[in-house]
């Protein structure tokens, strides 16, 4: 070991973390690649999306037909998902704060499910979120008959306006000529984007009745307005205690069994269906393309005459928004794809929703929570400044055990060891700070990311989207400014040319966070400038790297 040993350690911590910092989404693009892309058919006339045209296979448990000498009560219906001859479709509005749903008859399903809080763009004339998109013979919600014909409902009402206090029922019913009912209910809040289901089958035949009611999920995906491409859109299920995210290679997917929820999501947005208590489910998912994707969740039957079958499951239609999904239990809150360092993303959102809820503004609350960080780190950071500084005092010493020793490594290492323990010198602390950053660093990459909270939310003047790049460059700049002058205080023990490198740092890590968040810059930022200020402090403090250990005596040369 010699002098420089200390110095090179501390200058492969930071390099390390600049390659973690600047390769992280690199890594995350190769663990979630973006699957080719299939061509896909639209029918602008009928608002039909037609994406790949193989069909999933039933799902385990549900018959392909009914079985033998039943009353095909439930065979295909006569309707299909476009509207057969003679069949008229009735539209029902459903409108509350948080959202404007379009129903439709055929098959009970929703062709419309406006967010009225989210907008595709940032322009606040933007059109608002649509949620709701035709897939193949898929609708959101819809519900089908064995074949694939969906049911032909009566409604209830054609209108319901709640309140955030309100809470409203729509009903759809069906009887086939054979005398099968199919009844299924919606019950609405206005505070929430969950909607309470059920559907209920009776057999008012004289025969056995057998087959299967399947309800989708149906959503779209636009990969270049979501952003990073890394973060899944798809098929996804909640499982004893893990979430399963459909590959965009695997077409099809199909299960049975105990089943906590399952759902389709983009980076931003979730369908999912609850199924109550726990019961049995059986599933299916297919991912016609890239851009599209179903979910089916299946209530087979077998049906004495006067028997029902029933399902009952909640569908959350709307945002992640983590202290919403969190609220609605079974673990939809793990919807949120925070990455492999979740167990501090999660915190730090929590920390960021409580400081907005006061501020009411995420800008601020990033700048209030790098405070706090850098408060925590404070008695590290000084012991490790003090430590740099004292290391600094001893270079002298250090620089003269090494002419001493320059042909004796053993005892070159034994004497420098020995100097540190006397006058209490750590070696490596000044890179202990840095690599306790990057954790932090990376949850909070993450949350800026994928967190709906902080999409298109506003902070000071031309940045008015944290979760976007800083338009104008202005805080990146600002950034490897800081992050030089905080260099140019730091004590160092290099020689000039490792000195150089060092120095090529702050232009390295400006030229990488051009693209990063604004949020994010905005952290790094406010971090150097305290980081700066505390130095600052320490420096003045006249013991700091002073007055430990014995005072320093020369080292005879031989």
């Amino acid at each position: 070991m010699n002098n420089k040993e200390p110095d090179k350690k501390l200058f492969l911590a930071l390099f390390l973390s600049l390659v973690v910092v600047a390769v992280y989404p690199y890594i995350m693009e190769k663990l979630y690649p973006t699957a080719p892309q299939t061509p896909i058919v639209v029918d602008k006339e009928a608002g039909l999306v037609v994406a790949g045209e193989e069909t999933p296979p039933p799902p385990p448990g549900v018959p392909a037909t009914p079985a033998t000498g039943a009353v095909p009560a439930l065979a295909p219906s006569p309707v299909t998902p476009r509207l057969a001859e003679g069949v008229e479709e009735t539209l029902t509005t459903v409108e509350t704060p948080l959202f404007r749903a379009v129903f439709t008859n055929i098959g009970g399903g929703v062709k419309s499910w406006q967010l009225k809080d989210y907008r595709v763009m940032l322009d606040p004339d933007s059109e608002p979120v649509d949620l709701a998109l035709r897939v193949g013979e898929r609708d959101l919600l819809g519900t089908r008959l064995p074949g694939g014909g969906a049911i032909p409902f009566e409604t209830s009402k054609d209108r319901l306006v709640l309140s955030d206090t309100d809470s409203g029922e729509l009903l759809f019913t069906w009887t086939s000529p054979e005398g099968v009912t199919v009844e299924k209910k919606y019950l609405f809040t206005g505070a929430d984007y969950t909607v309470e289901s059920s559907l209920k089958v009776v057999n008012r035949t004289d025969g056995e009745v057998s087959g299967s009611a399947e309800t989708d999920l149906a959503m779209g995906f636009d990969r270049d307005a979501e952003g990073a491409s890394y973060y899944h859109s798809g098929p996804l299920t909640h499982i004893e205690e893990e979430v399963d995210r459909q590959d965009a290679d695997v077409a099809a997917n199909s299960g049975s069994g105990p089943l906590k929820w399952i759902g389709v999501e983009s980076k931003y947005f979730l369908q999912a269906l609850i199924p109550a208590g726990g019961d049995i489910s059986n599933w299916s998912t297919t991912i016609p393309s890239v851009e599209t994707a179903t979910v089916s969740l299946a209530m087979p039957f077998a049906l004495r005459p006067g028997g029902k079958a029933e399902q009952g499951f909640t569908a959350y239609i709307g945002p992640k928004e983590y202290t919403r999904l969190l609220a609605r239990g079974a673990g939809v809150e793990e919807a949120i794809e925070f990455g492999f360092l979740s167990v501090m993303a999660k915190p730090v959102l929590r920390a960021l929703n409580f400081f907005q809820r006061f501020i009411g503004n995420y800008g601020i609350a990033i700048i209030l929570l790098t405070c706090i960080i850098k408060v925590i780190f404070y008695p590290l950071t000084k012991h490790s400044l003090t430590s740099m500084k004292q290391l600094q005092r001893v270079q002298p010493q250090m620089n003269a055990l090494k002419e001493r020793y320059k042909d004796d490594k053993e005892k070159l290492n034994k004497e420098l060891m020995e100097l540190y323990k006397r006058y209490k010198v750590n070696p490596l602390g000044g890179c202990l700070p840095v690599l306790l950053q990057i954790p932090v660093f990376i949850a909070l990459y993450e949350v800026l990311y994928v967190a709906i909270e902080l999409r298109h939310a506003p902070f000071l003047l031309w940045i008015m989207d944290l979760s976007a790049k800083d338009p104008y460059y202005v805080t990146p700049i600002l950034m490897g400014a800081s992050m030089f002058l905080q260099q140019k205080m730091t004590p160092t023990t290099m020689d000039p040319a490792q000195a150089k490198m060092m120095l090529m740092l702050p232009v390295v890590f400006t030229f990488v966070f051009l693209s990063f968040p604004s949020g994010l810059v905005i952290y790094w930022l406010v971090n150097n400038v305290l980081s700066i200020a505390q130095q600052y402090h320490i420096h003045k403090d006249p013991g700091a790297g002073a007055g430990q250990g014995p005072p320093l005596k020369p080292v005879k040369k031989k």
